[in-house]
This record gives C-alpha cells, structure tokens and sequence, in this order.
C-alpha cells in the first residue's frame, strides 16, 4: 500500500536527509512528497540542491531513488561558484553518480569566463566538466560567434569540437567547415573537410588546416586554394601570416589571374597580400592563354605583380619564352600587361621563322596578344638562314621591327647600319642565288613581303658593293656580332613536360605550429 507524507516547510527540513544521499544536500523548496513503494520524492516550488560544490534549481523536482537520478522542471539554473552557469532550460535530467545533467528547453544557455553557449539541448557532466549538443548551438566568444549541428566542450581542457555544419563569425572573416577542434590553451582551431574562409582580402579554401587566432598564423592543405580579386592560388599546402600579410605555398602550386588569361606553375611560392605580388620559384611556367597563339614562358623565378596601377610578370634567370610564330630566351624578362609589352634583357635572343634576332635589348609590344613592334637597343642583329654557313644579315646600333600577324613586315636600323643580302634570278623558292649586295650606312629600312625583301632603301652615305656570288669572299660572309644559335631555340614540348612536372611537398618545409594540449580524438 502507497503511503503519500505531507510535510510541512519546518518538517521538509528534518526530511531533507532523504536527498542527502550520494552527497545530494537539498537547500531548498516549499513542500515535499515521498512515494516509499517506488522509492520517490517529490519536491516543489523553489527547489534547490548542492552536489559536489555544483548547485541546481528549478521550479520542482523528483528524485527517483532506486535510478539515482533527479528530474527538475521549469527554470533550470545550475552553477558551480567561479566556474560555470548553466540555465534557461525547461527540464533535467540529473545522473547522481555520474554527475551529468541534461537540460532541454527553448533556450538552454552556457556561460564561463570565455564563452556563452545556447542551444536547445546540452548535456553536462559537472565532475568532468564535459558539454556537448547534438541540435544545433551558437557559441559567443568575444566578438565570435561560432554555430554547428554537434559540439563538445571540455572545460578543464578548454578544448573545443564542433562536427557538421560549422560557421565561425568573426569582425574580419567568416569560416564555414565540416569539423572544427579549438584549443582554448593555444588559441589554435583545426579543421578539415571542405573549407572556406571569406574575409575582405581573400576566400581561402582546402580540406585540413590550423588558425592560430592570437599568432593570426595559419596553414591550409589538401587542394589549398587563396582567391584575392581576380588572382587565384592553389598548392598543396599554404602557410599564411595574417599580421604580415604573407603567405608562403608548396607543392604543385597554380596560380590564375582570369584578367590577364595568365597561369602560373611552379613548387614554391611567396604571396604578398598587402602589395598584391607573388614569387614562385623551383621550376615555374607561366602561360598566357589565347584563341589563335598560347604564349608559355620559363625561367628559374617568377615575380609577378596584380595591382591595379601596375599588373606584370617578371621571370629570371634563364628565361625562356614561345609562342607559335616567336621564341626567345635571355637572362630576364619583364611582361607588362598594362601596355602589352615585353622587355628582354641579358643576352636576348628572339627567332622569328627563319630569323634570329640579337641585341643587348629587346622590347616586344603586343597587339591582340601577337606580336606587333620589336626594337632592338645596342648592337642590333638579325640573320636568316638560307642554307648552312650562308645568311642574309642586317646590323646596326639600333633596330625597330615591325610584325603583322607575328609576320616581319619591315626593318628600321638606326646608326653603323650594315647589311648582306643574297639576290636570287627570281622570285621562286628553287630559284638560284646570283649574288650578293654588302651595303653599309648611317641608317636603312628594308620592307618584306612573305619573308621576302620587297624593298631596300639606304640613308647617310651609303656605301655598297655587288658580288657574284662565287666571287663573294669568305672573310666577308659573315658581319661582326652574327652568333647563330638556332640549335638553342626553345621547343613547345620543354614547356608542357614542366607543366607535367609534380612532386610530392616536401615535409620539413611545413612547420607545424605547437600545441599546449593533444588534439582530441574525432568524434563519432
């Protein structure tokens, strides 16, 4: 037979040792009901009880002796002095010997020294100091605001895991990730699965990486990408520096600037936010894409320049360049594509079909991404090849080249201008070769059609002399400077087996950054 006690407020107190047990102290509450069958105690209006330094109220609560476990209703506040509060809930579930409380409500709220949390549904074991949702939460850390579908929170440990759907807010950026680990102790957040970090510089994607929020140091890997206007990044790993403002990439990297229609390859990479300028080192290709002629460049390191005053691609040493109707190489180029244009220097060499062009250095300006104007500055020289040992040539101070449709149309030599051309009986290609004009003068311009000479005119004195051309002497043939170097003229497949070059990253280039505490277990 049930029996039911009524006790009065002074009596409540004298039965309080029904809910000292396992600890429990009750400190509060207006009346109290005990069920001996089923070993339960009903306690209502204004209830309140400490447990292992954590104290709990609510409007009423039940504790199911024989389970061990209290339920509390309405106005959930549970907090441990200096520690933690927890409240706004409508129901409890309190676990006496494991010391875990669940609270479901409307708006269920977790607040410490660091952070507030609210959510609909937390669990929280007051021994351990272990939270964690699985309904959706949004945390506030001081200006952050972070929101996920799961999360844990180890107090003791400050560490933080957020799983699927993850939005971390902040003034500067917003980050959207599948999985997200925060070290309080560190200030360093982990994340991996698909990635995205928007901020006002940049977007930033991959699929694992670390963010140190107090060193504002970061690294991103697994198909890293950084997109900064119309400039794009990618490599295996990326380290960045947001202080600074630097970010260093490793591993097949590519870089695309959709304004320009240029790409960038290379294995190591230097990304200068703030001046928007980019070095790429260990075997870089740059390639300019175009309907009718791709232009691919070259060299052991490129810098490249994506501002809006000035937008240019410099390459050094060793620089190589082809396009389908031009080649070159020298020591260093400079491709401004503001103006289109193209300088060489150290030693340039260009070949132009059957012609090579020489000169201390060259400045190429492009039309519609063909070559339109060449000049030639200091000890110009352009030879073409008729048969082995035997070239028209033409030489001079200066030289300004002029193309249509990457076709030479005219030559202007400025200064000691010289040249040896090969007259022929006709205007056939079989046709024979009769003889030889060596003309030299203070300036000329020859004029072509179809690669042929079409027209000759010399200025300032000029002084010429016809040979036949089984008279024309040896010691003559050749004009001072004439070095023929076809046999170095870049060939497309050099550039596309670069293009195909990868290699894994090499794995003491990543520093990684060090952590106060062991990165948690994943979730399952």
């Amino acid at each position: 037979m049930k029996r039911i006690f009524l006790f009065s407020i002074f009596l409540f107190f004298i039965g309080g040792s029904l809910f000292s047990q396992n600890n429990l102290e009750v400190i509060g509450g207006e009346k109290m009901y005990g069920d001996e069958v089923k070993k339960l105690t009903y306690i209502v209006k204004n209830v309140g009880f400490k447990h292992n330094g954590v104290t709990i109220y609510c409007d009423s609560a039940i504790r199911k002796i024989k389970e061990g476990i209290v339920e509390g209703f309405g106005h959930i506040y549970i907090f441990q002095q200096d520690t933690f509060t927890l409240s706004g809930g409508e129901y409890l579930l309190y676990e006496e010997a494991t010391k875990t409380a669940t609270v479901t409500g409307k708006e269920v709220i977790l607040n410490d020294a660091e952070m507030t949390l609210v959510t609909t549904a937390l669990q929280y074991n007051t021994a351990t100091q272990l939270g964690s949702y699985h309904n959706r939460a949004n945390i506030l850390s001081g200006e952050n605001t972070l929101k996920s579908k799961h999360g844990y929170y180890q107090r003791r440990t400050n560490i933080f895991n957020f799983k699927q759907d993850v939005v971390l807010t902040s003034p500067e950026y917003v980050m959207y990730c599948d999985t997200l680990d925060y070290f309080a102790g560190t200030k360093t957040a982990y994340f991996q699965g698909p990635t995205k970090i928007v901020s006002k510089e940049n977007t930033i994607k991959c699929n694992y990486g670390w963010y140190n929020t107090a060193t504002e140091k970061a690294q991103f890997s697994k198909e890293a990408i950084l997109i900064s206007d119309s400039t794009m990044l990618a490599a295996d790993s990326l380290l960045y520096d947001k202080k600074k403002g630097i970010g260093n990439a490793f591993g097949n990297i590519r870089m695309y600037d959709s304004a320009n229609q240029i790409e960038v390859y290379g294995q190591k990479g230097l990304y200068l936010v703030k001046r928007k300028e980019t070095i790429i080192t260990d075997n870089p290709l740059a390639i300019q894409y175009s309907e009718n002629d791709t232009m691919y460049v070259m060299a052991d390191t490129f810098y490249y320049v994506n501002d809006s005053l000035t937008r240019q691609l410099q390459a050094y040493p060793r620089t190589m360049i082809t396009q389908k109707e031009f080649q070159g190489k020298c020591d260093s180029m400079i491709y401004r594509f503001n103006d289109s244009t193209i300088s060489l220097f150290g030693q340039p060499i260009l070949w132009n079909k059957n012609n090579q062009i020489t000169g201390d250095t060259m400045h190429i300006a492009l039309k519609n991404k063909k070559m339109h104007s060449l000049t030639v500055i200091d000890n110009a020289f352009l030879a073409s090849e008729l048969k082995p040992n035997t070239y028209n040539q033409i030489a001079g101070r200066n030289m300004f080249n002029m193309f249509n449709n990457n076709e030479l149309v005219s030559v202007l030599v400025d200064g000691n201008a010289e040249s040896i051309y090969y007259l022929r009986n006709n205007e056939t290609d079989t046709a024979e070769y009769t003889g030889v004009n060596k003309v030299a003068c203070g300036k000329m311009k020859i004029n072509f059609d179809s690669s042929k000479v079409d027209d000759i005119r010399f200025y300032s004195k000029p002084e010429s002399k016809m040979y036949p051309v089984n008279q024309f002497p040896d010691t003559e043939k050749l004009l001072r400077g004439l070095n023929w170097q076809v046999a170095y003229k870049p060939i497309i497949a050099q550039f596309l087996e670069r293009k195909k070059h990868k290699k894994a990253i090499v794995s003491n280039n990543i520093v990684p950054i060090k952590k106060g505490n062991k990165k948690p277990k994943k979730k399952k």
